[in-house]
């Protein structure tokens, strides 16, 4: 038998343990609270759903990313590895939450404005935006232009970066095969959790941070390289108001796993 002042203690504190356990019930039912990886509770609580889709071409490697298990138990859903750009209008992305533009072998580097329009609202509007090499830098409708600022108000205002190559007065996209050390600017930075400076081989884009940009890692090639490097390997967007768009200078499906699943993680919540 407990004395009459404990038995009392403990009967007060009975209904603020349970009102606990409602409140992180509740939080974790609604996706407040991420319950998904606590032992014996987490299958109640399954990860939140992050739909993701590709518009353009999907890598091989990319794709079998997406695909995985280990990207499912993570809530990473890929909608649509070959969304067409001529199936996007005013209203088509509104279900997705990462859009992800990536041109494998050519396809998805021609964008019209349409589709350029419909992708910066759903960003403005608060979705987020994934940007891979040299996706999307053309229209159909002016064979000349170049880069993501063709138009107004359209794809380049949500963009952290333009295009790097300039040869007198016009642009041009310089796309190569680079190899160094991708060194991580931001090394707090969530895209970066469990991850450290990696060697680096593959196709780079080369660009130039704009204004809103954030840096957050870049290729050094030291002097093994004659081709002048695409420096800047991964940039974010900063101050926009509720979307977020991060660049990536190289095709993440060829580098590590861990480092896209964070990305798509980091971009669900993220804002500017």
């Amino acid at each position: 038998m407990y004395p009459p002042e404990q038995k009392s203690y403990f009967e007060s504190t009975i209904p603020l343990i349970l009102i606990i356990i409602l409140a992180v019930f509740l939080a974790g039912k609604f996706g407040f609270l991420n319950l998904s990886a606590v032992p014996v509770v987490g299958s109640l609580f399954p990860a939140a759903s992050i739909k993701v889709a590709i518009v353009g071409k999907a890598s091989p490697e990319l794709k079998a990313m997406l695909t995985l298990e280990e990207a499912r138990t993570r809530g990473i859903v890929l909608a649509d590895w070959n969304m067409k750009q001529e199936s996007i209008y005013p209203g088509t992305l509104n279900n997705i939450d990462v859009i992800i533009l990536q041109a494998y072998q050519g396809e998805g580097i021609y964008c019209d404005r349409t589709a350029r329009q419909a992708i910066t609202e759903r960003v403005k509007a608060g979705g987020k935006l994934i940007v891979i090499g040299d996706a999307c830098t053309r229209v159909h409708e002016d064979p000349a232009a170049v880069g993501w600022e063709v138009g107004i108000g359209l794809l380049g205002d949500v963009m952290p970066v333009t295009v790097g190559g300039v040869t007198k007065d016009k642009q041009l996209i310089q796309t190569y095969p680079s190899e160094g050390k991708l060194k991580i600017v931001s090394v707090d930075h969530p895209l970066f959790n469990g991850i450290t400076n990696f060697y680096f081989s593959g196709a780079m884009t080369d660009v130039v941070p704009k204004s809103n940009a954030g840096v957050l890692a870049y290729l050094d090639v030291g002097s093994s390289q004659v081709t002048a490097p695409a420096k800047f390997a991964i940039i974010e967007s900063t101050g926009l108001l509720t979307g977020k768009t991060m660049y990536f200078s190289f095709d993440p499906g060829t580098a590590s796993r861990n480092m896209l699943y964070n990305t798509i993680l980091y971009l669900k919540g993220a804002k500017g």
